[in-house]
């Protein structure tokens, strides 16, 4: 009786839902991730994650607090950029602030604007694919 009791109790608590922007590689080559976002009112840019195909990787973690983050993701089968800037490094990297990223020692690149519905979307996958 203890036991079932446990179990049921265990089952009704459940598992907390995991809150997080993970971005997800459905080709058949390993991507390289990169994202842009907001951080208070200071743009950041971080990367690089290695992301094996048919594999994902978690970003940032815990609830989104922006609409809008930005993606660059390269690899042999592709690129997915866009249009806004952000600076970047071709090592691992954080950089806070979007601006004068040359003049800082930044390579600047043209990021994908992921619109994840509203702020009150607390996580969101985005899919690589060819």
């Amino acid at each position: 009786m203890k036991l079932y009791f446990l179990t049921g109790l265990l089952v009704c608590l459940g598992t907390p839902l995991l809150a997080d922007f993970r971005i997800c590689n459905e080709t058949d080559t390993q991507a390289f991730a990169a994202i842009g976002y907001k951080e208070g009112e200071q743009w950041v840019s971080e990367g690089w994650w290695t992301i094996e195909p048919e594999h994902c990787s978690t970003q940032i973690v815990g609830d989104l607090t922006n609409r809008f983050y930005y993606i660059l993701a390269k690899s042999t089968s592709g690129s997915w950029t866009g249009e806004y800037t952000f600076c970047y490094t071709d090592d691992e990297f954080k950089i806070i602030g979007d601006t004068d990223c040359t003049a800082r020692g930044f390579k600047t690149g043209g990021f994908l604007k992921v619109d994840t519905g509203g702020n009150d979307v607390r996580d969101w996958t985005q899919n690589l694919s060819d």
